[in-house]
């Protein structure tokens, strides 16, 4: 694993609430020219819902492992909310507090829209964190950059105006359906 001590102080510094930020494209570009073939093509395949293509990197394997006890309370939760107590629901895995209260949080708020935020910024949190452990210019730091980057473009189409135009777009194509 390369230290790239040219390439991360070029990178301008992420906050979640950012809405002006380089594309991952542009990242992954800017990256192309200083990373190892084989870092390369682990960091531009690493992506917030995971991939497959990705083997044996530690910290997607962590980041995944995190995800899967983030979906994992969420199931429960939502059972829980639903009354549903069947055994296939209980989430039996690996628990931690800080996931439980946030997804508490998330499944009995009213506004599915703070749902979402309240989810993705207990990703950014993990990531913030395992960059804070002396991963300041490695991979791990480049990986979590990019899954950061992936968050504000998931954040940044959270918006009324692109809301209101997908509900114009999706009730436009539901009148058309029933009026046939």
């Amino acid at each position: 694993m390369g230290n790239y001590y040219y390439l991360v102080p070029t990178l301008p510094a992420l906050k979640s609430d950012m809405n002006e930020y380089m594309s991952l494209d542009d990242f992954l570009k800017l990256c192309k020219g200083y990373l190892s073939k084989k870092d390369y093509e682990i960091l531009s395949h690493a992506t917030l819902n995971g991939s497959d293509e990705v083997k044996g990197n530690h910290f997607i394997k962590e980041f995944s492992h995190f995800r899967s006890m983030v979906d994992s309370a969420l199931i429960d939760e939502r059972a829980k909310k639903l009354g549903l107590n069947d055994d296939e629901y209980v989430n039996k895995g690996e628990k931690e507090n800080r996931i439980r209260e946030v997804v508490k949080k998330a499944v009995y708020s009213n506004d599915p829209l703070e749902s979402e935020k309240l989810i993705l910024k207990l990703y950014w949190d993990f990531l913030e964190k395992e960059i804070g452990l002396g991963h300041y210019f490695d991979l791990t730091f480049l990986i979590s950059y990019a899954l950061r980057l992936q968050i504000l473009k998931r954040l940044s189409v959270f918006t009324l105006e692109k809301g209101n135009e997908e509900f114009s777009k999706l009730f436009g194509t539901l009148k058309e359906e029933i009026f046939r």
